[in-house]
């Protein structure tokens, strides 16, 4: 019977840290799991999204592009889309976490859309 109260008492202090974690940083539950930059700049899964889309467009554009022209494979952002920053908005945050996000996409898009010709 005391093993029982220990373990309600656990659940209930878990459910207590819990609340008290996730309604000190309100920004955190309201815009889900986000990252931090070191100056403490919020960005979200959303404004990564946003890179990955751009890029994987970008990336899938250049490699139907570089096929009907008969060009090598080159996945890696180039020309106009060298600096792997197309739609990104200085409220996104730190622009290097979206180039590699944007990077990333555009070299996985390239590559399946050159593969599959």
């Amino acid at each position: 019977m005391r093993r029982t109260g220990i373990l309600r008492n656990s659940a209930v202090a878990a459910a207590a840290l819990l609340a008290v974690v996730m309604f000190a940083r309100p920004n955190l539950w309201a815009q889900g799991y986000g990252y931090y930059d070191r100056d403490d700049y919020h960005y979200g899964v959303a404004d990564l999204r946003l890179a990955r889309d751009f890029g994987f467009q970008d990336g899938s554009w250049v490699a139907r592009q570089d096929i009907a022209k008969g060009k090598p494979y080159q996945p890696y952002p180039r020309g106009k889309y060298a600096h792997a920053d197309r739609g990104y908005r200085s409220e996104y945050g730190d622009k290097y976490a979206y180039r590699a996000q944007y990077t990333r996409a555009y070299h996985e898009a390239y590559e399946q859309a050159f593969w599959r010709r």
